[in-house]
């Protein structure tokens, strides 16, 4: 999304008076509304947000009091309680949260999940708290002691909104399972959060790689449907090494695939030949980066999204491929592990150019798929085996999947298109339903 950080409150403003900014997911819903024949004002109440809420969380960090500004973004709820992760870093926005909140809704709708769409973004830099606090080096404890600091008192907040069940937080950028055990602390409820830690009461096994695990099911159905190629002798390139990156590599190369190239935000590595990625995994315990793998030769970001491979899986940050990006890229198909990762003027030049898109709200909904399954857990006390979470996240993706790739031969349209028509149908249909249209 290229939206820019603007003050909260003058956001705000703009966006009681309906005025949002055309995004991704508003454009690729007003382009389905028109296929679909739908109203106006009915896919104006399926793009707007029904709630959106500003706040300032006062955090005692360190003996100190830190005001921090914050959002959440609760889009629908139509089918379900809202679901969404909670995001720290400097750069929130209302914009980004709405946006992510929505692209929440089309995901879980996509993939057949009875959740809604919510987010939350508190904006924290942590360039500035080690300022404030006068520490130098960086250090991961004391990191770990503000977002803790930031989540305990945001918890606190919102204790009520948890506790009825009405947005499910799970974790997201700047946070992870130890902050999710501090909302568990704060609610005593195992099914108010999702993505926690293992032991902690209502706790998923395989919760954590099943983002990865999705990806890889859906990155071996592009390349034999899609792209037509036995996965023996398909080659993959991966931007993003941490945890969707990681579990996506390891089952690829499990199921045959060969990964040439990976890059993270250190550096990259490459071998036309394929890497190893038992040996990489190794480097990267040892290392915490890719950079300087043995087994493989530096690569820097431009030249892996110009590798002449079978598919290409953007799996770390958004909007990474632009309209030039896009032009330059020699892949036969992406599969979009990262939310958002490809611009408006990027999907053009891709579908221009006949290069296929597996969609994010099918790629990466593994991670929404396990929450479904360890909120259902927590209700009824019970507790899946790691297996049994693989088997209906790759279930739930592939008959998606199939269904999305027959309304795309039937229409004539891309992937994307097909999924955000699914997904746009359910919600409406429900609403109806419901009277909320």
């Amino acid at each position: 999304m290229q939206i820019q950080p603007d003050d909260l409150h003058s956001d705000f403003e703009v966006v009681l008076q309906n005025r949002e900014p055309q995004t991704r997911s508003t454009w690729l819903m007003r382009q389905a509304g028109e296929r679909l024949g739908i109203p106006d004002d009915e896919l104006q109440a399926l793009i707007a947000p029904e709630q959106v809420k500003i706040f300032r969380i006062p955090c005692r960090i360190l003996g100190k009091v830190v005001n921090l500004n914050g959002c959440i973004g609760l889009h629908n709820s139509a089918r379900g309680p809202y679901k969404g992760g909670i995001r720290l870093a400097p750069d929130v926005n209302i914009w980004e949260t709405t946006e992510l909140s929505r692209l929440m809704t089309l995901k879980c709708a996509a993939c057949d999940v009875e959740f809604g769409g919510g987010k939350t973004g508190i904006r924290l830099d942590m360039a500035e708290m080690y300022k404030l606090f006068d520490i130098k080096p960086r250090d991961l404890a004391f990191e770990k002691t503000v977002s803790i600091a930031v989540i305990e008192r945001y918890a606190q907040l919102f204790s009520d909104l948890f506790s009825s069940h009405q947005y499910i937080p799970a974790p997201d950028m700047g946070t992870g399972p130890d902050e999710m055990a501090m909302i568990y602390g704060e609610t005593w409820d195992p099914a108010s959060v999702t993505g926690k830690g293992d032991g902690v009461p209502g706790w998923l096994p395989g919760r954590k790689e099943s983002t990865g695990i999705g990806c890889s099911y859906m990155t071996r159905r592009v390349l034999t449907e899609v792209v037509g190629v036995d996965l023996e002798k398909a080659t993959v390139a991966i931007q993003g090494f941490g945890n969707v990156g990681r579990p996506l590599a390891v089952d690829l190369a499990e199921h045959g695939v060969k990964i040439t190239g990976i890059i993270d935000i250190f550096g990259g590595t490459y071998n036309a030949d394929g890497l190893n990625i038992d040996d990489l995994m190794d480097h990267f315990a040892d290392t915490a980066t890719v950079k300087d793998f043995a087994g493989g030769e530096a690569i820097d970001n431009d030249s892996l999204f110009r590798l002449g491979v079978d598919c290409l899986i953007p799996a770390a940050a958004g909007d990474v491929i632009n309209e030039k990006v896009a032009s330059e890229i020699q892949a036969k198909a992406v599969v979009e592990a990262a939310n958002m990762p490809t611009t408006i003027e990027g999907m053009e030049v891709l579908t221009e150019r006949g290069i296929a898109v597996g969609p994010d709200i099918l790629a990466n909904a593994g991670g929404v798929i396990a929450s479904m399954m360890e909120y259902s857990a927590s209700l009824s006390a019970t507790k899946p085996d790691k297996s049994e979470v693989y088997e209906v996240v790759q279930r739930k993706i592939g008959d998606n999947f199939d269904r999305a790739n027959e309304r795309a031969r039937e229409e004539g349209i891309g992937l994307t298109a097909a999924t955000v028509e699914t997904a746009v149908e359910r919600v409406r249909q429900v609403m109806k339903d419901r009277r909320m249209l």
